[in-house]
């Protein structure tokens, strides 16, 4: 197997970092949404507020799937 350069291991890192921040920023998005529609009578969404909160959840998926990916690179898995 090929050993991994300095500079690509740089770049890996942060995008690794930079995976697991738009993860939690999506997450964070997420439950602000929720808080905001939360009322008296409980979760109140609006319209387009399932179709929202269903791309989220993909795009959460997405990054954590990223972030393994890249772990096991890191690693040398590849």
């Amino acid at each position: 197997m090929v050993e991994m350069s300095p500079l690509a291991r740089i770049f890996l890192v942060i995008l690794h970092r930079g995976s697991w921040a738009s993860a939690v920023l999506l997450a964070l998005f997420a439950g602000i949404l929720l808080w905001q529609r939360w009322g008296d009578e409980g979760l109140a969404l609006q319209r387009g507020d399932t179709g929202f909160l269903v791309i989220l959840g993909l795009l959460f998926l997405l990054a954590v799937y990223l972030v393994r990916a890249i772990r096991r690179e890191l690693a040398g898995g590849g």
